[in-house]
């Protein structure tokens, strides 16, 4: 989410400035009392409004529109080349926590989504090092999984891990995705469910990546997916903000555009899936100070990879960013808070098994009698007076 010459100068920066604690003070009360240009930001009592960028814009309606002149918004050879970057400097996986906890949390969906039901074969899409594969002992046994593909976009990344953390039972295959080829590298009605865990926010072309994963599902086959929603650094987005409109009456792209809860059910019908479900949670992480938080994002390989991602950001606005999160986002232990807003998605593919809705205008019950029988009924034992 942050460019990796971005994040090479705040650690440089972070190595002579250890704290902006002693900052934050005097750049508040600057902010509390400026108003900054017709374009820009009033700071008032810790709240903020944002106004439409001077400088740059991208905004992906559907989580798919391509930027002008039929670019991609996201650069995959970069992203590609932070995945593997992160094969190779940490190959413990000590930044993995955050992904690790939301795979979890995906998996154990699947145990409530149709107790009864079987999934022989599973697919995760964008598996990154396995971090399906890691917590899925437990379901692999209920549901009946005996194979597990996983599809991954870098090869290092997708190997790092191999060997470790098989469930026992399981085939686990490792396949390589080529984002630029049409179709996913299974056959159609091939596949019993399909898992994607953080990483569907960094697809350009969503619809068809959902149409896809219709294509390869079972009749009455279950989608299950965790990508970051729009909310995501809230926090840091408004702290860059706040800095760059005050030195340039702008504000530049340091974050990826993410999806919005609104859309994500529309995204999963139109690609053809049925009863689609969407929730989200609100993931708080805390960090002792912001450069350490970009220290872990970019370990996670989530920095920045739009094709408008800003090259050099100076070394005052990182200062100022950092001052105005240390003021206005730290908790009673004084560290820094960075939401993580993780939206989860369900959808089947068609069987005739499946609950389908009445024939419109097959009602045989009017409206208006059901909410008078419930005014008056034994839930609401007082009767409307005269």
């Amino acid at each position: 989410m942050l460019t990796a010459n971005t994040f090479r100068r705040a650690t440089r920066m972070k190595r002579h400035h250890p704290t902006c604690s002693q900052l934050a003070s005097q750049l508040a009360s600057t902010l509390r009392n400026a108003t900054f240009g017709n374009n820009g930001i009033r700071q008032c009592a810790g709240a903020f409004a944002l106004a439409q960028p001077t400088h740059v814009s991208c905004r992906r309606h559907l989580s798919t529109q391509r930027s002008r002149g039929g670019q991609d918004v996201f650069d995959d050879r970069a992203k590609t080349a932070h995945r593997d970057r992160i094969a190779q400097i940490y190959p413990d996986g000590s930044y993995d926590y955050l992904k690790d906890e939301v795979a979890r949390r995906l998996v154990d969906r699947l145990n409530d989504v149709s107790p009864n039901k079987k999934f022989p074969i599973a697919v995760d899409i964008g598996s990154l090092s396995g971090h399906v594969r890691k917590c899925i002992q437990h379901t692999a046994k209920n549901k009946g999984i005996v194979s597990l593909h996983q599809l991954e976009m870098s090869e290092e990344l997708l190997l790092r891990d191999q060997g470790h953390h098989h469930p026992e039972a399981v085939d686990v295959f490792y396949d390589i995705w080529h984002q630029n080829e049409p179709k996913l590298p299974y056959e159609s009605d091939s596949v019993d469910v399909v898992f994607s865990s953080m990483s569907l926010h960094w697809v350009n072309d969503l619809p068809h990546v959902f149409k896809e994963i219709c294509r390869i599902l079972k009749p009455d086959g279950v989608f299950l997916g965790a990508m970051l929603g729009g909310s995501t650094l809230q926090e840091l987005r408004s702290c860059f903000a706040i800095a760059e409109q005050e030195r340039f009456g702008g504000v530049y792209s340091h974050l990826s555009p993410f999806v919005r809860d609104s859309e994500v059910g529309a995204l999963i019908q139109n690609a053809g899936l049925n009863l689609p479900t969407a929730d989200s949670d609100l993931l708080t992480v805390r960090y002792p100070d912001m450069f350490t938080m970009m220290e872990h994002l970019r370990g996670m390989g989530e920095a920045n990879a739009t094709h408008i991602r800003q090259i050099y950001t100076s070394p005052q606005t990182f200062l100022s960013a950092a001052a105005t999160y240390q003021e206005l986002y730290t908790d009673e232990d004084d560290l820094l808070e960075a939401t993580f807003h993780v939206i989860y998605l369900i959808g089947w593919k068609p069987h005739q098994s499946q609950q389908q809705p009445d024939t419109r205008g097959s009602a045989t019950t009017r409206l208006t009698s059901t909410l008078e029988e419930l005014a008056t009924g034994p839930l609401n034992p007082q009767k409307p007076s005269n």
